[in-house]
């Protein structure tokens, strides 16, 4: 179980008592006591590992040992479970050698891992164009050769951030698994293989990451008949999360050149964009300057709208992680972005913001969301730690969680007075007809699935 402790036999080991040695050769003192019945002596002394079951939460989605951070790979498979992977570091509690760690679920509660507790990796740098690490990617069904595939951002060794990035330092490459996530099977290196977006639509690019495919009939209705502009016609959409230097955050829209063919991308063009360090109010906090872990969904009062724009109760959304305008919270902001979709004369589409507000105001970043029995639109994020100079990294032996999943839907308030004072201020809600309406979120495990 992914939530459960490590085997009894290494517990012991981990939890060392004060006459032992850590595992670096480093002896602990009498000041390292882990009798919880009187008040803790200096825990810096502690060996590495021995506060490993102190504080580790139990009801929550987390990584065997060592660092996690992003959630990614979330789908349910054929039998109605579900699989989640996240971002890890194996055997170790910082970040480092990403690779992508995963369980799975029949009621997004017990998890299950994919492997075992020290070898909890399913895909890892291994080859010229990932060397760096796996980071975030989107599961979606029917890929490479009808399996379920996942497109993934695969990083070089070149200096990653927020400043400007050397193209070709993050590309998105394809991997697919013929085992419902236990393994997965990368394309070949080179023409026709991964990476299959590696040239950068635009120059002085702050990141180039975290592709997010989706399903639009939205969008594929609104583009109809714009083939002879772009050249691409198929199924799926993906962004990529992405800003200019100096300029603020934009997230780039691709479309499937031919529906069936995962290697063949078109870049359409910006699909949303801030500038630098723009606010949109008071309540949504700030669009810094550089996207990371976008996605794109569309909701009504029940959850997941799959219309193609027929549906006049539903609402557009896109979502990202903010860098760079935050004083505390690692400078990130976990946000949100009602839109109104725009056609342009290129073929491509422009998202203008209509409201926003924040994801979560807890110490939350990188949350993503993906679609579950054809109805409802589940999301997640990281929880990172508050031991922010790693006092106890060491002693406790992991960091990082993920957020509990809920459902997303639109909230609708009707019968609002018209003359209510702000109402029609910037904000985290829209008015329609005297309706209010904002994003909505409730747990995914309701009461009743227990019953």
């Amino acid at each position: 179980m992914i939530s459960s402790l490590l085997p009894s036999l290494l517990l012991l080991a981990l939890g060392a008592c004060a006459s032992e040695v850590d595992i670096n050769g480093r002896a602990s003192d009498a000041a390292c006591s882990l009798d919880q019945t009187v008040a803790p002596g200096n825990l810096t002394h502690c060996p590495d590992g021995s506060l490993f079951a102190t504080w580790r939460p139990k009801a929550r989605f987390i990584a065997p040992e060592g660092w996690l951070n992003d959630p990614m790979a979330l789908w349910q498979r054929s039998d109605g479970s579900f699989h989640a992977g996240y971002q890890f570091n194996p055997q170790h509690t910082q970040w480092g050698n990403i690779s992508m760690g995963a369980a799975h679920s029949k009621d997004f509660t017990h998890w299950t891992d994919f492997g075992s507790w020290d070898n909890a990796k399913t895909i890892w740098p291994s080859q010229v164009y990932d060397i760096r690490g796996v980071f975030d990617g989107t599961v979606f069904q029917n890929g490479f050769d009808g399996y379920p595939t996942i497109l993934y951002t695969s990083t070089y060794t070149t200096a990653l951030g927020v400043g400007v990035e050397i193209p070709g330092s993050e590309t998105q490459s394809i991997a697919y698994t013929m085992d419902e996530g236990a393994s997965w099977i990368k394309l070949n290196f080179g023409e026709g293989g991964n990476p299959v977006i590696y040239e950068w639509p635009m120059t002085n690019l702050t990141g180039f990451r975290d592709p997010y495919v989706f399903l639009s009939p939205r969008l594929s209705t609104l583009l109809k008949g714009t083939a002879s502009t772009t050249n691409a016609t198929g199924e799926h959409f993906l962004t990529i999360s992405s800003g200019v230097d100096g300029a603020g955050g934009k997230l780039l829209l691709y479309r499937q050149t031919k529906t069936g063919d995962v290697t063949g991308w078109t870049f359409l063009g910006p699909f949303f964009e801030t500038a630098l360090t723009e606010s949109w109010s008071s309540y949504s906090g700030n669009f810094g300057t550089n996207y990371e872990t976008a996605s794109v969904t569309r909701l009504n009062a029940s959850g997941a709208a799959l219309d193609d724009g027929s549906d006049a109760t539903a609402q557009d959304f896109v979502s990202m992680g903010t860098e760079g305008s935050r004083a505390d919270h690692e400078f990130h902001w976990p946000l949100w972005v009602a839109v109104n979709y725009t056609a342009q004369a290129n073929g491509s589409v422009a998202a203008q913001p209509l409201y926003a507000g924040v994801v979560d105001w807890g110490r939350s970043y990188a949350f993503v969301s993906f679609t579950i029995d054809g109805a409802r639109q589940v999301s997640t994020g990281w929880i990172y730690e508050d031991d922010e100079s790693l006092v106890l990294t060491a002693q406790r032996g992991y960091q990082g969680a993920f957020s509990l999943f809920r459902d997303l839907y639109l909230k609708v308030i009707p019968n609002v007075d018209p003359s209510m004072a702000g109402l029609y201020e910037p904000g985290y809600w829209g008015v329609n007809n005297a309706s209010v309406i904002h994003p909505f979120r409730r747990n995914a495990l309701q009461p009743s699935d227990l019953l």
